[in-house]
């Protein structure tokens, strides 16, 4: 399918692309692009109107790689899929990042996609977003003028994933002392995208939880936290019944929107596993 005309740019340093974002009217970001130009062929198809000017930021180098210290991991935007799941610098709280990225689509994409467009791209089913949530990423933006603003994902995702300003990179501070266990459903045997995934951070002191963050993405509206599920974990103690008592203290409004009987019990399912993944590390 021929895509609409538009105007193509391709900056080469982050000022320019930064520039560019806040000079030009009806712009997209172009990061991986697998999503982007799904969604150019989407609005062609059903006769909407699609942007007049597109902004590749694949020719900046100030937006790619990974670091690390005691403190953190840093994570710039336009890291692949691939090169986060490469990365042998995910130790510590950051291994969950592993097992997400796997998990997205297929290895041609993962060569393709990036983080940051992961999570600027505005769909509600992608992977990223729960995980940044329940591990308390930052995520830092910049302004024409190089000025970088700051956000939690937990914030950004509460607004909507909305932003008039370009996503340079992501941190993470390091826990060495988390348990982290992470569910994911798919959609179908066919189709790889999620149903369904949560993540479940906590902080052990004995078998007593603390510190617990539940990040969950219904697929269907922006990941929030599950504060009510994370109370009563932060109350409890890992016993061999509390995977089981955990099914009574849930915000309802986070799985019960737009779900069905099979998708809600799929919840309880990952929520059940995930707990009882925590308590074996309680152990």
């Amino acid at each position: 399918m021929l895509l609409n005309p538009f105007k193509f740019y391709s900056p080469q340093t982050l000022k320019e692309a930064a520039e560019l974002h806040s000079s030009l009217p009806e712009t997209r970001i172009l990061a991986g692009g697998t999503f982007l130009l799904s969604s150019l062929k989407m609005m062609k198809r059903k006769g909407l109107k699609t942007p007049k000017n597109i902004i590749s930021l694949k020719r900046i180098p100030e937006l790619t790689g990974i670091s690390a210290n005691d403190q953190a991991i840093t994570i710039k935007a336009m890291t692949t899929i691939d090169e986060v799941f490469a990365s042998p610098l995910l130790k510590d709280n950051f291994q969950v990042l592993r097992t997400v990225c796997r998990n997205i689509s297929t290895q041609p994409i993962r060569n393709a996609a990036t983080i940051g467009g992961n999570l600027t791209c505005r769909y509600t089913w992608t992977e990223m977003p729960s995980t940044m949530i329940g591990l308390d990423a930052a995520l830092h933006f910049t302004d024409a003028q190089l000025n970088i603003s700051s956000l939690s994902a937990e914030e950004f995702f509460k607004a909507s994933a909305k932003t008039d300003k370009l996503l340079t990179h992501i941190t993470i501070k390091r826990d060495k002392g988390a348990a982290i266990a992470y569910q994911r459903v798919r959609r179908s045997s066919s189709v790889d995208i999620p149903l369904l995934s949560l993540i479940i951070k906590t902080n052990f002191q004995g078998k007593k939880f603390t510190n617990t963050r539940v990040a969950v993405n219904n697929c269907v509206t922006f990941a929030p936290r599950d504060t009510v599920l994370e109370n009563f974990l932060s109350q409890s103690t890992a016993s061999p019944t509390i995977a089981q008592e955990a099914l009574d203290h849930l915000d309802k409004n986070i799985y019960d929107t737009r779900s069905g009987e099979y998708k809600q019990h799929m919840f309880r399912v990952s929520i059940k596993k995930a707990v009882e993944d925590l308590v074996k590390q309680a152990k």
